[in-house]
């Protein structure tokens, strides 16, 4: 977020992704649990790509993955 910047709170039924995005999660949506958390993210192709190695991965050493299945 830039200086100045404000954002939206979230609603009761929304969460952010790992990437940022904003969405109402689901049973359909790809989530993890990772060290007591509950991670959501916006496509399988980011899960999978976070499964690989989630420490590089959250640290945005890994590229965001364009496409998925």
């Amino acid at each position: 977020m830039n200086a100045g910047e404000e954002t939206m709170p979230l609603a009761p039924d929304e969460a952010l992704t790992v990437c940022g995005g904003r969405i109402k999660p689901d049973e359909t949506t790809p989530q993890a649990e990772w060290r007591d958390r509950r991670l959501y993210f916006c496509a399988r192709a980011c899960l999978r790509a976070f499964e690989g190695d989630p420490e590089r991965f959250l640290a945005g050493e890994i590229e965001h993955p364009t496409d998925d299945d």
